[in-house]
């Protein structure tokens, strides 16, 4: 990406120590690296606290660069992080795709017209990105949302497929319609891949999007419900054998 201020939309501006983003913006979906992993951690951080989840949170920043990066599996085939961009400038497009059934391609889509919409990003600086094309500060890429996934099965199916773990997209660029860019690009890479299903959680509480999701085609299954053994109940459980 072209990381000169001059090419900077005219869009991009300061306003009361937060910045804002006017009349478009562009988006880009790649694979993390070992860089992005404190915004990783952030992002899951707030997560977890918009679910509830802060009292059983565990995760660290160790843990996370351990169980993405130090697989020998190729992405897809191990727990695997998609990071969501924004930028005030178009991305370059990718012209030398490789053949390679895994690998990931970048989603870009350039140039969203926000209209009316005026976007105030509190923590922009904060989620710089460190992509390898973005070191020079120059670069106005930002963090702004995160993919989790990971191979599953089902002995129902005759395929595996991809269990989506988490989807986030920080609060202010929420009504873009990034999430579904974010569904849509697991999907690609699942069918990419041959893979028979997606497969992923959505809280009972959540109507407006169990909602979209029936319309977007999936079958919920409001019977079943998670159970999750872990920590201390997990290690004493496992020792009753008899």
């Amino acid at each position: 990406m072209e990381c000169s201020t001059n090419t900077l939309i005219n869009s991009f501006q300061p306003k009361e120590k937060h910045t804002s983003f006017n009349h478009q913006i562009s988006s880009r979906i790649r694979l993390a690296t070992e860089l992005d992993v404190p915004h990783l951690y952030k992002l899951i951080t707030e997560m977890a606290e918009y679910h509830g989840l802060s009292q059983i949170f565990t995760t660290t920043e160790t843990s996370l660069y351990n169980n993405l990066f130090k697989s020998p599996n190729p992405p897809f085939h191990s727990l695997t992080a998609l990071i969501l961009e924004i930028s005030p400038n178009p991305f370059p497009q990718i012209t030398k795709l490789s053949d390679h059934s895994t690998t990931f391609v970048p989603i870009i889509k350039n140039n969203y017209n926000l209209d009316q919409m005026e976007i105030l990003d509190p923590e922009l600086e904060a989620y710089r990105s460190e992509c390898n094309d973005c070191q020079n500060n120059n670069c106005n890429v930002y963090v702004a949302g995160h993919v989790l996934v990971f191979p599953s099965y089902n002995g129902f199916f005759e395929k595996p497929g991809l269990f989506l773990d988490q989807m986030f997209v920080r609060k202010c660029y929420r009504g873009m319609r990034l999430g579904k860019l974010l569904f849509s690009t697991v999907a690609m890479q699942a069918e990419k891949m041959g893979m028979g299903m997606v497969d992923w959680l959505v809280a009972d509480w959540n109507e407006e999007t169990i909602n979209f999701y029936e319309k977007m085609g999936a079958h919920y299954i409001p019977e079943y419900r998670l159970c999750k053994l872990y920590g201390d109940k997990l290690q004493a459980f496992g020792k009753k054998i008899d």
